[in-house]
């Protein structure tokens, strides 16, 4: 099994050990998978998608899990991209991922939530809340699998995020990691 990791510095691994990534939880558990990480700090749909011929469609995946939403939901002229932007960036992907292997498994990822107490996220959970509709509704639309991140920390947490997130509000923490892996492993195991 060959699975490609796509999306920003969530995927990435940003302000954890690399041991504590969520590539690494996956390959302890999987140590016969080839995982591939290309998550990319910062990186919104719209940087994604010219990078998706060379990151992701060269290597010729089984599966691919697309995590994308809390950077195109910052506010700010630089990062922001709207809603229907990040839609149609993602169809254009699934699409071309489609096209070139119509057996691969595509798992969409919603964005976790954010600690709207601390300065750094840049986005609010009411603003992220519709990027991880889309995700929903693309992950039906094209009979893909869903795994629903979001929610699944926002009970998980109860009320208390900042426990699975770093100081900055936005990027997991070690045990953010570890609900992550847990969130996705029954899926994973699936495949």
């Amino acid at each position: 099994m060959k699975l490609l990791l796509f999306g920003d510095s969530l995927t990435f691994g940003y302000g954890v050990w690399e041991k504590d990534n969520i590539e690494n939880l996956i390959k302890s558990a999987h140590p016969q998978w080839q995982v591939i990480n290309k998550g990319v700090n910062g990186d919104t749909t719209r940087e994604a998608l010219d990078r998706f011929e060379a990151d992701v469609l060269s290597n010729n995946p089984d599966a691919v899990t697309f995590l994308f939403g809390t950077n195109d939901s910052a506010m700010g002229d630089g990062p922001y991209r709207t809603v229907y932007e990040y839609n149609l960036n993602m169809e254009i992907m699934t699409e071309h991922l489609l096209l070139k292997n119509k057996n691969v498994k595509i798992i969409y990822i919603t964005p976790p939530p954010v600690d709207e107490t601390v300065f750094m996220p840049w986005t609010y959970n009411d603003r992220l809340a519709p990027y991880c509709d889309e995700c929903r509704k693309l992950a039906e639309k094209y009979n893909c699998i869903l795994i629903d991140f979001n929610s699944y920390l926002t009970i998980l947490a109860k009320n208390n995020i900042n426990e699975y997130l770093q100081e900055d509000g936005c990027h997991l923490s070690e045990k953010g990691y570890l609900a992550f892996f847990d969130c996705l492993e029954s899926t994973l195991k699936s495949l």
